[in-house]
């Protein structure tokens, strides 16, 4: 029942930092963000906020992070105004790079198939 009850606070807690980030922070120049996933501590006092920052160029990404990173105290008293809870966890960001892990892999497959047709030929 505690699982679910952690679940539950987890899946608020993303909806409403992915809320923040569309109707709060919109106009920080942090490009699109998008909200992975949100682990809480079973005593809800820690959330790892996961998310994925959409930039081809690796440098511009790392400094939108960090943007991001700067910014949790504003992102957590935002949460605190719209939360129904009675305390706000504190926030860690992570960045979730399975977006960027699965486009690698994408290319390799693609490459293994070209080379492929090319020996068939």
């Amino acid at each position: 029942m505690a699982g679910f009850r952690i679940q539950r606070f987890s899946d608020e807690v993303k909806k409403i930092i992915s809320e923040i980030f569309i109707n709060e922070l919109s106009g920080d120049d942090l490009g699109f963000v998008t909200v992975t996933k949100v682990k809480c501590s079973p005593d809800l006092q820690e959330a790892k906020v996961y998310i994925s920052v959409y930039e081809n160029d690796e440098n511009k990404r790392t400094i939108k992070f960090k943007k991001i990173i700067k910014k949790v105290s504003k992102i957590r008293g935002f949460l605190g105004h719209k939360l129904k809870a009675r305390h706000v966890p504190n926030l860690r960001f992570y960045e979730d790079d399975s977006l960027q892990y699965a486009e690698k892999i994408e290319k390799l497959i693609q490459k293994m198939h070209k080379e492929e047709e090319e020996n068939d030929k």
